[in-house]
């Protein structure tokens, strides 16, 4: 296992691979994928963001306690190097998509600069085309801003109880949402809670919670990394939540949808982070593990922010690379790749291409120079 002041653990990134692949299936593979495993992939994002930074911060947080530095100078090196992190290819992506006017960018360029998108579409009930995955990020970044402050200012002995009221305080969005909420909205505005940032916080919360275990309980982080067929478990109730959200009598409107689904892939989330973070060389350690696994979790970012871009099943006529792409194909090699996983694959592949160049050519390099600030 890693040191308590080591920052990288060797199979995270395994985890980024396998939510961003779950993200791909659901946007991709809709036919024939018939559970909506991009939520879980997202949630999966969330819990590790919440861990990761969490852990960071306390380290910054023992820093100010133990050695008296500046809270501020660590909030501000924590924003930068956020900030190096996520806006280089962010800023890049809504660069081109104005330079192609990318509908509909010219109707929430302003929500999307300002990493708003969540809002927009909570305010006007409605997606955003291709643009509608950045809401998580959105969502992450708002995150990033106003986390550090309650971490860096509280005193230390308040860090166990900050967790479950975030915990309890993402769960009650979403229950005071499905009770409160008239039929109709919830039905046609149902993208109102799924992307409102308060109902993300308990996942942010568990993360930030397996951190507290791991960086100042370790024992207890020990206890629970080690729970046996917690996984399997934890992973059959998400998809038993996801059946009986299937049979429920409305589709957005009931209790599982709204309220439950969440919960039940953070906390599968949860177990599955720490089952990462200890590092053990069995059967799924050693594939989290793998060189190409690894290297494709480290250009994660990059597959997650250009997917929808390359290719989305919800908008296959216009705004993507394979829309544009396609028209120029002869009609039989055409109709050849319009079987599913062909095309998936075709995709795939473009996707790799692109993330890679991203990484290699500005990721990577920027990345080099975060690393220097401390």
């Amino acid at each position: 296992m890693s040191d308590k002041h080591a920052v990288y653990f060797t199979q995270l990134n395994g985890i980024r691979f396998l939510a961003v692949f779950l993200v791909l299936m659901d946007h991709w593979l809709v036919p024939t994928i018939p559970f909506p495993l991009g939520h879980l992939g997202v949630v999966i994002f969330f819990v590790l963001s919440g861990f990761l930074i969490t852990r960071i911060l306390f380290q910054s947080a023992d820093d100010v306690a133990d050695r008296g530095h500046s809270p501020w100078k660590k909030i501000k090196t924590f924003i930068l190097r956020r900030s190096l992190r996520i806006f280089p290819i962010y800023f890049l992506i809504l660069l081109i998509g104005g330079f192609l006017r990318i509908e509909p960018f010219s109707q929430v360029w302003k929500w999307l600069v300002f990493y708003m998108p969540d809002f927009y579409i909570m305010i006007h009930r409605q997606w955003i085309g291709v643009w509608d995955h950045l809401w998580s990020l959105a969502v992450e970044e708002q995150y990033y801003l106003i986390f550090p402050y309650f971490i860096l200012f509280l005193p230390r002995k308040f860090f166990g109880k900050l967790f479950p009221w975030m915990i309890a305080l993402g769960f009650c969005s979403r229950l005071f949402f499905y009770l409160l909420a008239s039929h109709n909205f919830k039905e046609s505005a149902w993208m109102w809670s799924y992307v409102n940032p308060f109902s993300a916080i308990d996942s942010f919360g568990l993360g930030g919670l397996l951190a507290y275990f791991y960086h100042y309980h370790r024992a207890i982080f020990l206890q629970i990394s080690e729970v046996k067929f917690i996984l399997p478990i934890t992973l059959a109730s998400f998809f038993l939540v996801l059946w009986l959200s299937h049979l429920a009598e409305y589709t957005y409107d009931n209790v599982w949808f709204i309220v439950i689904e969440r919960s039940v892939a953070a906390i599968f989330s949860f177990f599955l982070i720490a089952e990462a973070v200890a590092e053990r060389q069995h059967v799924f350690g050693r594939f989290l593990s793998h060189s190409w696994v690894d290297y494709l979790g480290k250009i994660s970012y990059g597959l997650y922010l250009y997917h929808n871009f390359i290719y989305n099943y919800y908008h296959q006529e216009g705004n993507t690379l394979w829309w544009a792409i396609s028209k120029y194909m002869p009609l039989f090699q055409t109709n050849f790749l319009n079987f599913i996983l062909s095309k998936f694959f075709v995709n795939l592949i473009l996707l790799l291409f692109v993330a890679s160049v991203s990484w290699f050519v500005i990721e990577k390099p920027i990345n080099s120079f975060k690393d220097k600030l401390k």
